[in-house]
């Protein structure tokens, strides 16, 4: 199996793994809007869900999003041939995208600050869980943007080639 397709099945692979966290969390939305765990038939267990329901809505919808776009990021580093470098930032830039999101959604919703800093926001005070949204999503969103910006690069310099 050639290199560049290795990469592209990991990319997939930790795309809908992503995307599964992110139906997960939709599990967690449910419990969280009825302040309880109910799975029928089985009787309900009256339970505080760590979290808000905001914090739920947002890792959900934010899990699935990720999962499906880093799965179409496979389709464009094989529509623009990648190669190389190129190949591997933007691979890896979009892996990591996911997961970093994925800690940023899920320690966000956890955090008093909602991930959003180290420090105190208008939303609360900064603890470990804000530290580890804020310092995780931060990360991603760098890798997010050399691998963005890759795709675009490459699908330019195709248009305008001879």
């Amino acid at each position: 199996m050639p290199q560049n397709d290795k990469l592209r099945y990991l990319v997939i692979g930790n795309a809908m793994v992503v995307l599964l966290i992110g139906l997960l969390a939709g599990v967690m939305l449910i419990f969280s809007l009825l302040d309880a765990v109910t799975l029928w038939p089985f009787p309900e267990w009256k339970v505080a869900i760590p979290g808000s329901t905001r914090g739920w809505q947002a890792a959900h919808v934010g899990g699935i999003l990720n999962g499906v776009m880093i799965a179409g990021a496979a389709y464009v580093m094989q529509t623009l041939a990648l190669t190389g470098g190129r190949e591997k930032w933007a691979g890896w830039g979009m892996i990591i995208t996911g997961w970093a999101n994925t800690v940023f959604y899920w320690a966000g919703n956890f955090a008093a600050n909602r991930g959003l800093s180290v420090s105190t926001t208008p939303y609360g005070e900064g603890d470990l869980a804000g530290a580890l949204g804020f310092l995780g999503g931060g990360v991603g969103m760098i890798f997010t943007f050399v691998a963005v910006s890759i795709f675009a690069l490459a699908a330019f310099e195709k248009a305008l080639a001879d």
